[in-house]
């Protein structure tokens, strides 16, 4: 069974990841910065806090609509999550499990931490 990244190909989601989101704004960079890098816990705390912000129906699945939603001026590339199951949500424990690959993507030192340049 493969990854299918939520909204891959829905146009409006596409042009919005290209723009990130509004609600968490520069925090994952703020927290770069702050503490020079960030771990896997940092981002999966803002994680976190991005999946409980954008679940706005509180169902604990993340539909197309709500991460249009949760979209605006940062980089929405942190709080990616594929759909394990094909359903068309983003489910809880798909957020969670897409986090440690958006970690190492973006870990390209691979030192276990991510810099201000890498979560930009």
């Amino acid at each position: 069974m493969g990854f299918k990244q939520i909204g891959k190909g829905t146009p409006a989601l596409a042009v919005a990841l290209m723009f990130g989101c509004a609600l968490l704004g520069n925090v994952p960079q703020a927290a770069a910065q702050s503490f020079g890098s960030m771990s896997i816990l940092d981002l999966e705390a803002e994680r976190d806090k991005f999946f409980q912000s954008a679940d706005s129906d509180g169902d604990f699945a993340l539909s197309s609509e709500e991460q249009v939603s949760a979209v605006g001026a940062a980089d929405a590339g942190l709080f990616e999550c594929w759909d394990e199951d094909g359903d068309g949500l983003c489910s809880y424990m798909e957020f969670l499990n897409s986090g440690q690959k958006v970690f190492d993507e973006r870990d390209i030192d691979g030192d276990g931490r991510l810099s201000v340049e890498e979560v930009q």
